[in-house]
């Protein structure tokens, strides 16, 4: 196996040990919506998405709130995301 292949599956691996079963669900879903109904990235949840859009100024009125939302949860939310 090469190097690659070694650390991917040990990638894989540190991800399962930080993330809960239901972290990993809840993750993939985010992910999952992202890309349905955001039209983003398979690799990004909603939040890192629009924090991107927040920032480049291209939010609509129901990202920002969404946004705005996510914030009584974690303070700045949708610009610590980004890169989920």
């Amino acid at each position: 196996m090469g190097n690659n292949n070694k650390a991917l599956i040990e990638k894989f691996e540190r991800d399962m040990q930080k993330r809960s079963w239901i972290n990993r669900i809840m993750l993939v879903t985010d992910q999952w919506l992202n890309v349905c109904f955001w039209n983003g990235s398979q690799d990004e949840t909603i939040s890192s998405h629009i924090g991107r859009k927040i920032e480049a100024n291209r939010a609509n009125w129901f990202e920002k709130i969404l946004c705005k939302c996510l914030e009584h949860i974690e303070s700045m939310h949708c610009k610590k995301s980004k890169g989920e």
